[in-house]
């Protein structure tokens, strides 16, 4: 078997790169993938190598060539991944959209990007109250995958059209577009190039670092948004480490996932906020505990809530499980890490032991540095400012928003808009974004602390305001709050205004999970300013 440096490989050509190696992987789904007609759950490499082949033949045939723009509009799935691979082999460039993002969204995104053809569902195409051709306008051509679909070419007619020869990009050349999380308006659009994604943030996951990365005998589950660069560079971890058996979840719905996983029992999971709270209930399962054989959860995107880290420990009946917590931004990639043991997380809840760690910087690949808001100087450490980030991961733009880009460059340093401490031993902490902070308190840790104290189901948004104590945002799973249970809550922390009591779904959240904090100050605080200025959100 030969050892093959797999981040040198393009996403287009990354699957056939991967069988040629020839050591054995399986894949398990938790649904059919939307662009397979045969409707298989189990895949080795090389099937999942032909889908790629077969769906840039069916976009070359729908007019795709090298430089177009097409984008990607569809229900989350590892397919997301597989026709942005497609596209990428013949030299066009992908434009990544979460099928979660509301229209109000997307149309503006289609209409920055002009492409030349949108890839969706009669679904996301057609959804309650929409106009058919609403999305479609804004785009040459249109791509159905489930067929159907008035003036939109079908995908079934096109998928196994002879594969073109590949063209990769060159290493300097815009390769794919994502996007944002959006919590404070319309997503801006993250430019990568072959050399940032591959040559950098690939290379990094790729490293073999036990016991913190993947071995052979794992089975590793992911949950994620597969449109987010995050799925990108994980598969390039997990084709170069070549763990045994992979699980692909779609949804994080118990119900689908609770069967998926005791039929495979995982060792390592990675996820979102929000997947490990829809499956927290799972984990207090005792008599069919699907999480007893995890040695490694993984947390990405935004932080998990310590009452929820605890759940998870706790169900691993492994020695020494870890969590596995990563910093980081689209923009740049991983910044930090940090790792929590099942000791660390139940004494947590004794101590209160102040704001997150986030870890230190990936030695080699990131430098972070802690500065004044207004006039950009290093402060001690020990004391909160402004955190900014130098790493050649850094990404080449925002696509066709320069004027925000400038904004959060400062020279080589990156503005990450986050307040944080950098401590004596390099490790930094993590208090608030700057838009919602207010000097001398961490909005987040008293958000993980009230968590901590309510019921499994409850989540709670602290929204700050200039000119008085913050409103409490509290999501529970009846939209009903139990008025002695919040009084114990917030004994001994600052003051808060009366909460406002939601369902849990009712709690505005992006497509990774992220609370839109802006959407709950429309709701419910009529336009009350920030704390902070917000110029780097």
């Amino acid at each position: 078997m030969r050892n093959v440096r797999l981040w040198k490989s393009g996403v287009g050509l990354l699957f056939d790169r991967r069988a040629e190696v020839g050591k054995p992987m399986i894949f398990r789904l938790s649904r059919p993938l939307d662009i397979d007609p045969a409707g298989r759950t189990l895949l080795d490499v090389e099937e999942i190598a032909q889908y790629v082949r077969n769906a840039a033949g069916a976009l070359h045939a729908a007019g795709i060539g090298p430089g177009d723009r097409f984008a990607v509009y569809k229900d989350n799935h590892f397919d997301c991944l597989l026709l942005a691979a497609a596209g990428i082999r013949i030299g066009a460039v992908p434009v990544m959209l979460s099928g979660l993002l509301p229209h109000d969204s997307v149309r503006p995104l289609l209409q920055r990007v002009e492409p030349k053809l949108l890839v969706s569902s009669r679904r996301l195409l057609t959804g309650k109250g929409s106009d058919v051709n609403a999305l479609s306008a804004f785009a040459e051509r249109t791509l159905c995958l489930d067929g159907g679909l008035p003036g939109a070419l079908d995908f079934a007619d096109l998928y196994g059209s002879s594969d073109p020869v590949p063209a990769p990009r060159r290493d300097d050349e815009l390769m794919m577009l994502t996007h944002t999380s959006g919590t404070t308006g319309i997503p801006k659009l993250i430019m990568y190039t072959p050399a940032k994604l591959q040559g950098q943030m690939a290379r990094l996951e790729c490293r073999h670092l036990p016991p913190i990365t993947f071995r052979r005998g794992d089975t590793v589950a992911m949950s994620t948004p597969y449109v987010h660069a995050r799925a990108f560079t994980w598969i390039y971890s997990v084709l170069t480490l070549s763990p045994g058996k992979v699980l692909l979840v779609a949804d994080s719905d118990p119900q689908v996932v609770g069967p998926l996983f005791r039929q495979h029992r995982p060792t390592v999971i990675e996820g979102l906020p929000i997947d490990f709270a829809r499956l927290e209930k799972l984990a207090e399962e005792r008599e069919h505990n699907v999480f007893s054989s995890v040695r490694m959860f993984v947390g990405n995107f935004d932080a998990v809530r310590w009452s929820t880290i605890r759940t998870f420990l706790n169900a691993s009946r492994h020695p020494f499980p870890l969590w596995r917590e990563g910093y980081g931004q689209s923009e740049t990639g991983g910044l930090g890490m940090t790792f929590i043991t099942r000791r660390t997380a139940n004494k947590r809840r004794e101590e209160q032991a102040g704001p997150r760690t986030v870890g230190r910087p990936m030695p080699g690949f990131v430098q972070l540095k802690v500065v004044d808001p207004q006039t950009f100087e290093p402060v001690p450490n020990g004391r909160p400012g402004l955190v900014l980030a130098r790493t050649k991961a850094r990404c080449i733009g925002y696509y066709r928003e320069p004027e925000r880009w400038s904004e959060k460059v400062v020279g080589e340093w990156w503005n990450t808009g986050d307040i944080g401490i950098k401590t004596r031993s390099g490790s930094l902490k993590l208090l608030d974004r700057e838009v919602n902070h207010t000097p001398g308190v961490s909005w987040l840790e008293q958000e993980d602390v009230l968590v901590d104290r309510l019921p499994v189901g409850h989540d709670v948004a602290l929204l700050p305001v200039p000119d008085g104590p913050p409103v409490p945002v509290v999501a529970t799973p009846d939209g009903r709050l139990d008025e002695e249970r919040w009084a114990r809550a917030v004994r001994g922390l600052p003051a808060f205004a009366e909460p406002v009591v939601i369902g849990f779904p009712d709690m505005p959240r992006t497509g990774t999970g992220k609370i839109i904090r802006e959407e709950l100050r429309r709701r419910f605080l009529s336009g009350a300013e920030h704390p902070g200025t917000g110029r780097w959100t």
